[in-house]
């Protein structure tokens, strides 16, 4: 939980200072600078988590580590292929570049074996309960959703139409497994604050408010409304089955279809709220604060490998009771949706 002290900033900062003229004179010579170099080099040139608690830098870690690791089809476990931009490679490499300057070598071995756990869970049985639901089934080559849970729930959904929609505070529940918990109702951002504790300076003024920070960065948390939310997967992922506790999935391949019938079936009793559909968006807290604007179509980026869509819907004017789970039929799916079994 160590906070950082100004002077150790300071020390760090101009540490970084010599390394980023480094990578900037290696620049100028012939050739280019290696993709992980200029990665490096933009870390340096703005060190947002040289101020960061350790703990908080720990759970970075663990957050990315989730993001840049998968099940792969032959059902082991392997790095996710990136491209150029790719965000979560970025941060990995950012966050080597600051364990280098805060410990001088690699991340400690306790936060590198916390960010492998939740990995290793998925072949504690053999392989991932994932890959087996979906060997040997032929996916379709057009886009698909697919619904994860139990099978004496799929099954209802498959054959009626029959379906849960949950409220967003509803998450937020220390009882669900950690894929699933999430404080729905407010999207939380950091301030780093290095640059004002170099300068032996412990508030800052944000949008017209003074913020105490001490010797750590601040949170601003965004909160909201409840609203109503149905969470599936843009595409057949071998680890959501083990993430979700899931015994069957149903692939859905027809997902404007499916998408049209939910938000009929909730206006038929809501006339009067806000519709939204599509693919989550995921952000970083400390380099994000305006990637998004609709809250409830946003998480934040540890939980992005789950590749969301979904379908929620938001009051028009404030809501007097708590929301209450409530429960739709769109008509059967047979003819367009598929259901696996473990």
């Amino acid at each position: 939980m160590a906070n950082v002290s100004s002077a150790r900033l300071r020390r760090r900062f101009n540490a970084m200072a010599q390394r980023r003229l480094y990578y900037e004179r290696k620049s100028e010579q012939p050739g280019r600078l290696a993709r992980h170099e200029v990665w490096r080099h933009a870390y340096l040139a703005h060190p947002y988590l040289i101020g960061a608690r350790d703990d908080r830098v720990a759970q970075r870690f663990r957050d990315v580590f989730l993001n840049v690791m998968e099940i792969e089809p032959g059902g082991k476990l392997g790095p996710v292929p990136f491209a150029r931009d790719d965000i979560y490679m970025q941060t990995f490499t950012h966050l080597l570049e600051e364990y280098e300057f805060r410990l001088g070598g690699l991340p400690p071995d306790d936060v590198v074996q916390a960010a492998r756990e939740p990995l290793v869970r998925y072949f504690e049985h053999g392989a991932p309960i994932g890959f087996k639901m979906f060997e040997g089934y032929s996916a379709p080559t057009t886009p698909v959703l697919v619904k994860y849970g139990k099978r004496q729930h799929l099954e209802p959904m498959l054959r009626h139409g029959d379906l849960k929609l949950s409220n967003a505070e509803s998450y937020n529940n220390p009882a669900l497994l950690d894929a699933a918990r999430d404080n729905e109702t407010a999207r939380t951002f950091v301030y780093p604050t290095y640059k004002e504790r170099m300068r032996d300076e412990s508030s800052a003024s944000f949008e017209g408010h003074t913020i105490d920070f001490g010797n750590d960065d601040f949170e601003i948390p965004l909160v909201f409304n409840d609203y109503y939310l149905f969470s599936l997967c843009e595409c057949i992922h071998h680890r959501m089955a083990t993430d979700f506790n899931a015994d069957a999935a149903l692939v859905i391949r027809d997902p404007k279809r499916f998408t049209q019938a939910l938000t009929a079936a909730f206006a038929a009793q809501h006339p009067d709220w806000i519709g939204m559909s599509g693919k989550v968006v995921y952000y970083d807290p400390y380099r994000d604060r305006t990637k998004f604007r609709i809250p409830e179509m946003a998480k934040h980026f540890r939980y992005g490998y789950q590749r969301e869509f979904r379908v929620a819907f938001r009051p028009r004017c404030e809501i007097a009771s708590e929301l209450e789970p409530l429960y739709l039929s769109i008509g059967p799916m047979a003819d367009y949706a598929d259901l696996l079994l473990a």
